[in-house]
């Protein structure tokens, strides 16, 4: 995931979004997925409390690509 851009980064997230099904791999996934926006500097606190991973709603990033917001 690290090569993806942010913006497919986004995309990955949103597919997960209304998905209830849970495996330890779709968990690792997750945890690739957010731990990679941080890595690029994208602040994911709108979906990320340093525990959890929030799938309630869908995203997009803020204008200067540095933040995650609901869509």
């Amino acid at each position: 995931m690290a090569k993806k851009s942010v913006e497919s980064l986004v995309s990955e997230f949103n597919r997960q979004v209304g998905r209830r099904a849970w495996t330890s791999i779709r968990g690792l996934h997750d945890s690739v997925l957010i731990n990679t926006l941080i890595a690029k500097g994208v602040d994911v606190s709108a979906v990320y409390d340093g525990a959890e991973i929030s799938f309630a709603r869908k995203i997009a990033l803020s204008k200067d690509k540095k933040q995650i917001i609901f869509a």
